[in-house]
């Protein structure tokens, strides 16, 4: 039988778009869309009355509802499950990303060429089509990356985390570049839900462990972490995330708004890390470190 969904249309500046989003992210455990008003999160219909008293509180809270900002307002629509479908297929076109990169949703025909990387991807309800700047940015640093690796060596170019996995886009990125050891993680389990099939649909869920669970939930150390997701939680979670990476790796870090970067950068220099490169792509930046544990030894 086919699910009801509650759609939330939240109208709110910018400026804050971010940090609420992290919010509404950590208290209903679901994915948030930026949308050019605000924010867009959905909700099983049967569910949505015991949520509506705490989607109220979690925006009465925000930091900027009360900071002279524009006031935050919000509507809510309901949609069948085959709408969602529609709504995904009239949005969702091939995007060429980076030198190689090509994402396809599953229901266009595509004719990749020699070179290419094709990932096929059904995004459901779980962030990463590669149309958001934020997983493009993170896609070109994956391929920047790999083509600066050695030639010829040893399990090139390592292993890697894949922190708030979503649709698995940047995890099967890595995979079509040649990481051999692929961890991906989401504390949202719909968004395994959603993964795991594309996995399927790009032969590589031998390649790729996906998994519900936290950064602090994962033990051993990576040659790259990666995470796309908000400035807030990633501020929360730098301890953790730094102590992720092997001696001598790399952390990329992206879903953060431009006047956000130096929070971020601050909280994760205070870890150990150094960072050593920025990428901005309109309003979002990506931000890199550099991992090196020889001086907390």
């Amino acid at each position: 039988m086919a699910k009801n969904w509650t759609r939330i249309d939240i109208s709110c500046g910018m400026e804050i778009a971010d940090d609420l989003g992290a919010e509404l992210a950590e208290a209903f455990g679901a994915g948030v869309e930026f949308t050019p008003a605000g924010l867009r999160i959905y909700f099983d219909s049967t569910a949505f009355e015991e949520k509506r008293q705490r989607l109220q509180q979690v925006l009465d809270s925000s930091p900027g509802a009360n900071a002279g900002h524009e006031a935050i307002t919000w509507s809510s629509s309901e949609l069948a499950d085959e709408d969602w479908s529609e709504t995904w297929k009239a949005h969702f076109k091939p995007l060429r990303v980076g030198r190689h990169f090509l994402v396809a949703p599953t229901w266009e025909r595509v004719s990749p060429g020699p070179e290419d990387l094709l990932i096929l991807i059904d995004p459901g309800r779980a962030f990463g089509t590669g149309h958001h700047e934020t997983t493009r940015l993170c896609l070109e640093w994956l391929e920047t990356w790999v083509g600066k690796q050695p030639a010829g060596r040893d399990h090139a170019p390592g292993s890697l985390l894949d922190v708030g996995t979503g649709s698995g886009i940047l995890a099967m990125g890595a995979a079509l570049l040649g990481f051999e050891h692929i961890v991906g993680i989401d504390n949202d389990p719909e968004a395994i839900e959603v993964a795991v099939p594309n996995l399927e649909l790009n032969n590589l869920t031998e390649k790729i462990r996906v998994t519900c669970a936290s950064v602090q939930d994962i033990r051993g150390a990576f040659d790259v972490v990666i995470s796309n997701i908000q400035s807030m939680p990633l501020i929360r979670m730098a301890e953790p995330m730094v102590s992720r990476v092997r001696d001598g790796g790399r952390l990329a870090l992206s879903g953060i708004l431009t006047e956000q970067a130096e929070e971020v950068r601050d909280a994760y220099e205070e870890r150990g890390a150094s960072l050593i490169g920025t990428k901005t792509a309109g309003e979002w930046v990506l931000l890199e470190f550099a991992v090196s544990k020889k001086d907390t030894e």
